[in-house]
């Protein structure tokens, strides 16, 4: 059932992609006869509309690269996490990881546990500054694991929270609103749970349920 509704779901994945791209390369190649005839004048605005036609692109770019990978593996939880937060380590945060196992396998491509995860830390270090903690749980729950990434940041409002993960909605200057969208759906089509809630007495925490590898 649940690569079923994976294979479906890269199936809409690439119709969506198709869909706009076409669209868009009319646009830019309309936008670049406009510029031609405009003589050279405002061209910092024209600047900004490549720049924003190519950030969707990218952005439609690295969601088929996700969608076109090898089948479902098992990968360890641990491994992935603790990658993620070599890359940002440079960020002058302080990373708090608590785990009792040394290994925890789940099924699901590795590509895209690396890609919800490192999203996820991503965004923990953006709503920080230097010397914010950054606290990252990892505990075995039956036959799901449980990853919470807590912050203490800036937090998130009541009125956003309802709608954080909705596609195309976001609440970051120059952010696209796909990055979420793209975590949960990760999560939700391997059969997990995901869920963002306040941390207390501020920031965020995101926690990520998922099955664990048999």
């Amino acid at each position: 059932m649940i690569n079923s509704a994976a294979d479906n779901y890269a199936e809409q994945t690439a119709f969506f992609a198709h869909e706009i791209k076409n669209p868009l390369a009319v646009i830019k190649a309309n936008v670049q006869l406009i510029e031609l005839d405009n003589g050279g004048e405002n061209k910092k605005s024209f600047e900004a509309v490549y720049e924003q036609i190519d950030k969707i692109n990218r952005l439609i770019q690295e969601n088929m690269d996700l969608i076109k990978m090898s089948e479902s593996n098992k990968c360890d939880v641990i491994r992935i996490i603790d990658k993620a937060v070599n890359t940002y380590s440079a960020n002058n945060r302080e990373f708090k990881i608590k785990y009792k196992d040394q290994k925890v396998n789940v099924d699901c491509k590795t590509e895209l546990l690396e890609s919800l995860f490192g999203n996820l830390i991503k965004n923990a270090v953006e709503a920080t500054v230097d010397g914010d903690l950054i606290e990252i749980e990892i505990k075995r729950k039956g036959k799901r694991v449980a990853v919470s990434i807590a912050d203490n940041g800036c937090g998130i409002s009541e009125k956003d929270l309802e709608r954080i993960g909705e596609l195309f909605y976001t609440t970051k200057k120059g952010g696209s609103g796909v990055g979420i969208f793209m975590c949960k759906r990760i999560v939700e089509q391997n059969g997990g749970k995901f869920k963002i809630a306040h941390n207390k007495p501020k920031g965020t925490k995101v926690t990520v349920e998922l099955n664990t590898a048999s």
